[in-house]
């Protein structure tokens, strides 16, 4: 026990806040000894594992996986003063001398330490590539997800001959949003578009941030016509948004529209398309009516 406490490559538990994992030592070490007498590989890791449970949920929080290995020492020491306050005991059930059980029970430990290690590391890499997908204000995908999903979801509509459509939003009069009302404001109203995208779309379609104060928009399955009617539902509804949140009178959207088989081409053709449509509808100043007939 005193090489365990000497060894400086463990980090130190002391002054750490864990009255969970302390209360879970008995019941930590029963689930070891019922069954380590009889055949280690029988140790049930995931329950010695959810005594740290705590210690994992704010290491997750704060991505710091040092704290997850602070805590389990923490349990890994105070075992063993178990173990040692019990050795007359354990030695009535002929389970061997407390160099032994600590042998075993340090091995049992020491596996499900590496499970639950691993479990983290691996549950940081997916938050950490889900926060590199999306957009950190709206929740919604980024820029670079907007392409990666485009480019898979056209390959999809040309190999199963099905539509799509690509809308690009961008925001009216935003920059008097800013000024009038102070940043602050502005993206608590750019959340406020995301959910109501949210809302109005269907679960099939993928919303994007592309940038600023514009949406990128995928409608899987959608011919243009349709598109153009949902486009033309969902101005109506931001401009509601706005004089609802109190935005200047003149905020809405206007929107940009390309769809396959219609404006066939790569990627950057669409979007392409897409976005000269939606500029031209800007200079019009018409909110996208322009594309009816585009």
């Amino acid at each position: 026990m005193k090489a365990v406490r000497d060894d400086s490559s463990i980090p130190s538990a002391e002054n750490l806040e864990a009255p969970l994992l302390l209360d879970a030592v008995p019941l930590v070490l029963d689930e070891i000894l019922r069954v380590i007498e009889v055949d280690d590989s029988k140790v049930q890791h995931e329950r010695i594992c959810s005594a740290a449970r705590h210690g994992r949920e704010r290491a997750q929080e704060h991505f710091d996986a040092r704290e997850l290995v602070r805590e389990y020492q923490l349990l890994r020491e105070n075992i063993f003063l178990h173990v040692a306050e019990r050795a007359e005991e354990f030695a009535k059930f002929g389970m061997g001398n407390t160099a032994t059980i600590s042998l075993r029970i340090g091995g049992a430990l020491d596996e499900a330490m590496r499970e639950t290690i691993n479990a983290f590391v691996e549950e940081h890499v997916l938050q950490l590539r889900q926060l590199s997908r999306t957009d950190s204000l709206t929740g919604l995908y980024n820029h670079a997800m907007f392409y990666e999903r485009l480019e898979d979801e056209l390959n999809r509509a040309r190999r199963y001959d099905s539509s799509l459509s690509l809308v690009l939003i961008d925001l009216d009069d935003f920059k008097a949003v800013n000024d009038l009302k102070g940043h602050q404001f502005g993206d608590h109203l750019l959340v406020k578009c995301a959910d109501r995208l949210r809302e109005d779309l269907r679960q099939t379609d993928i919303l994007c941030r592309y940038g600023g104060d514009e949406f990128g928009i995928i409608l899987t399955e959608t011919p243009r016509e349709q598109a153009h009617k949902m486009m033309l539902r969902l101005n109506r509804d931001f401009r509601e948004l706005g004089r609802k949140e109190g935005a200047p009178p003149d905020f809405g959207m206007t929107f940009g529209l390309a769809s396959h088989p219609e404006d066939d081409g790569t990627v950057a053709r669409m979007v392409k398309v897409a976005d000269d449509r939606l500029l031209l509808s800007k200079q019009k100043n018409n909110s996208g009516l322009i594309l009816a007939g585009a």
